[in-house]
């Protein structure tokens, strides 16, 4: 199982120069000094598929004929500054943390960590299903699927604190099964065919979904579990031949590959992701963290 980033970092604080030192003179042919640093980072350090590397600034260091290249390592949901050494002629890279007289220089020229920040105006939330007023003091967008325990879990929690809350918290869903094939994809299709319906149509599918009852329907084949949505829809009555038609013409899939695309937009890799007033957060979410938006 691949490292976390965190755990090899903590690896890294303990270690003095030179952790490691490469000498590669391909990078010595027109290569700048920061895609020798980027190179030799994704070389030797084990990252989560899909991490983004970018070069902040480059400028002299307290080690002698050595630049000291700062990089930005993008996560899903927090950006991590990292420093590399990499002499001028770009050949030789040192990937360690630097002590002079006993302080970390390397941790301190590089900073902090901060969590990633969406602008939450691209997130197209009037087209999703919400809960809560538009006003709302904290705005929580979910990357979600049916078939995702974690997924369950997060609703399980994140409910009674919507109805603790009705007015300071919004809430939008957004589906994420990442395939455009599949049980998973077919659960999102069906669900946004009932928004078609109505946004009580589609809560009602959801909710319905997050249960034990319909996790275990979700494990059926696609017309058991159509048969069943509409059977809960009549109950209602809902409009069941208007979910019937936008299963059949597609808007129900359309909705789905829309979100499927934002996620992509925003390199959303795991569910639940959460988008909390622009913060993302990834994987279960406390209901005190959530709370202290709230304060904020």
């Amino acid at each position: 199982m691949m490292k976390s980033f965190p755990t090899v970092a903590r690896h890294l604080i303990i270690l003095s120069l030179p952790l490691f030192l490469q000498s590669n003179p391909a990078f010595s042919q027109g290569d700048t000094v920061g895609t020798a640093a980027i190179t030799a980072f994704r070389n030797q350090i084990r990252l989560p598929q899909g991490t983004e590397i970018r070069l902040v600034e480059k400028k002299e260091s307290p080690i002698p004929g050595f630049f000291s290249v700062k990089l930005l390592l993008i996560f899903p949901d927090k950006e991590v500054p990292m420093i590399v050494y990499v002499d001028k002629a770009g050949e030789k890279v040192i990937i360690g943390n630097l002590f002079i007289k006993g302080e970390n220089v390397t941790m301190k020229e590089a900073g902090t960590h901060r969590l990633k920040k969406v602008d939450m105006s691209i997130l197209d939330m009037d087209k999703s299903p919400s809960i809560g007023l538009k006003e709302a003091r904290v705005t929580l967008v979910e990357f979600s699927n049916f078939q995702c325990p974690h997924c369950l879990d997060s609703w399980a929690k994140l409910k009674p604190l919507l109805g603790k809350y009705p007015k300071e918290i919004r809430y939008i869903f957004k589906h994420t099964p990442f395939q455009s094939e599949g049980k998973t994809f077919e659960l999102s299709e069906m669900a946004a065919a009932a928004q078609e319906v109505s946004l009580e149509a589609f809560w009602l599918v959801h909710d319905f979904l997050f249960t034990s009852e319909g996790q275990s329907v979700a494990n059926l084949e696609r017309k058991a579990i159509q048969l069943k949505i509409e059977q809960l829809l009549r109950e209602k009555n809902y409009d069941v031949k208007g979910f019937q038609s936008a299963l059949e013409s597609g808007k129900g899939k359309q909705r789905v590959l829309e979100d499927m695309a934002l996620g992509n937009k925003l390199r959303i890799t795991g569910t639940p992701t959460k988008i909390v007033n622009g913060d993302v957060i990834v994987g279960p979410t406390s209901e005190s963290a959530l709370e202290k938006y709230l304060t904020k």
